[in-house]
């Protein structure tokens, strides 16, 4: 039986409301970030990349994998660049990172997706570059990041970076709408 972790210390990270952070009164965010605050199951070490002493999310987050914003298509990519910049002014940039130089935002890597997308040739055919904040946080990407991490963590894959903090970019998906808990 898997055990069960907290999550009120990742909600306190995010505020309700904030008067400089006008995506903070959207009401899909305050409901995300009550979502943080239930207690989720723990996976065990054998099903997540994230427990234990080997673990490769150190630093992370500890976000529920079905909390976090996903991007499937190149064009919600496009679409969620072209929304944080009209309405936040915030800038994207497109490029590349190591693995070994991103963190994870979620605190769930599943280990049976990882050989799944190492079995299909993950490493040779990514479509859909990482959302990535400025501090280089993980916003969406998580798995084909762990595929690296595992595989290859010195090789670079594509990033598209919004020039802002992760608690900021991550705020900023969810009320804007980014689907999650699809897996």
């Amino acid at each position: 039986m898997p055990s069960t972790r907290k999550v009120t210390a990742v909600s306190k990270h995010f505020p309700k409301e904030h008067p400089e952070k006008p995506w903070t009164n959207k009401s899909k965010y305050k409901r995300w970030v009550g979502k943080l605050t239930r207690k989720a199951p723990r996976r065990t070490k054998q099903e997540d990349l994230c427990v234990g002493k080997e673990s490769i999310c150190k630093g992370d987050l500890g976000i529920p994998r079905k909390y976090m914003p996903q991007f499937a298509t190149k064009d919600e990519v496009k679409s969620f660049i072209r929304f944080v910049r009209k309405v936040y002014h915030i800038k994207s940039q497109k490029g590349t990172r190591k693995a070994n130089q991103l963190r994870p935002s979620q605190g769930e890597i599943s280990r049976k997706r990882i050989k799944d997308l190492i079995n299909d040739n993950i490493l040779k055919k990514i479509n859909v570059p990482l959302i990535v904040s400025k501090d280089n946080y993980i916003v969406d990407g998580h798995h084909r990041w762990a595929a690296y991490r595992v595989k290859e963590p010195k090789k670079s894959l594509p990033v598209m970076t919004i020039g802002a903090p992760i608690k900021d970019v991550l705020g900023i998906a969810v009320a804007w709408g980014a689907k999650h808990e699809q897996f």
